[in-house]
């Protein structure tokens, strides 16, 4: 799951155990979070969703054709877009791939990682940080967001306050394809409540999980592979917007 420009995983090493801790939101907290979140981007990525969803019903085509584009097939662990969809001026990427079919849930096909480009990088530090990680099925309709231990991406480890912090910057603008980014903006827009969520529990349960292990080395685990998750269904996040007021 490494970022352009850092070694990628070989398909045949041995399967990490996954520990992780399974999110769940109550729907008072998510329209709790709903109303205090910007109305006018939430409004934003609502509408843009919409039209999407009923230009791609129109058309009969969805987000993986944009995301697989012009390639013959669809090659598990490679990395679509090829070099990743990078936005030049404001430095955010990202790129979708799955993993082979045994470890992948069973409604995945396959899942988007989201990074921030570090201003500034010492030495051979990685020069990215890992925002989030969102599943999609083989609609191409989400259906979890995550967090990952340091190892899966290589990434440069920041903690949860200066991950959402670059989090609300987010600006895939100038990101290609230009209709995937697009997307992958609207749904860090849309499901931000369970976002931030996975985020800070990913800190607390490594915090935790560090009074017994050298962080150093608990980062670089590999029995840990996705550290926090949460279940997301655009058609539900669709009916807590309407009653926060923002559809």
């Amino acid at each position: 799951m490494r970022a352009a420009g850092a070694a990628r995983p070989l398909p045949n090493r041995p399967p990490a155990t996954i520990v992780t801790t399974r999110i769940r939101i109550s729907p008072d907290e998510l329209l709790k979070a709903l109303r205090r979140a910007p109305a006018p981007a939430l409004r934003e990525a609502l509408q843009s969703t919409l039209r999407r969803l009923q230009g791609d019903a129109r058309n009969g085509r969805g987000l993986l054709t944009d995301v697989l584009g012009q390639a013959d097939a669809f090659v598990e662990w490679e990395h679509y877009p090829p070099r990743d969809a990078v936005d030049p001026r404001s430095g955010f990427r990202f790129y979708y791939h799955a993993h082979e079919a045994a470890r992948r849930a069973a409604d995945e096909h396959g899942h988007f990682h989201v990074f921030a480009t570090r201003a500034r990088v010492r030495g051979d530090e990685p020069s990215y940080v890992h925002l989030f990680a969102i599943s999609v099925d083989a609609r191409g309709m989400p259906t979890r967001v995550f967090t990952t231990n340091r190892w899966v991406t290589g990434e440069h480890w920041q903690s949860a306050p200066t991950v959402l912090s670059a989090l609300r910057r987010l600006d895939l603008s100038g990101a290609r394809p230009r209709r995937v980014a697009g997307w992958v903006q609207d749904m860090a827009r849309l499901f931000a409540p369970q976002i931030e969520a996975v985020i800070r529990e990913r800190d607390l349960r490594i915090a935790e999980r560090a009074r017994r292990q050298p962080l150093q080395q608990l980062l670089e685990d590999r029995r840990t592979h996705i550290v926090s998750q949460c279940a997301v269904d655009l058609a539900r996040q669709f009916e807590c917007l309407e009653q926060a007021g923002v559809a």
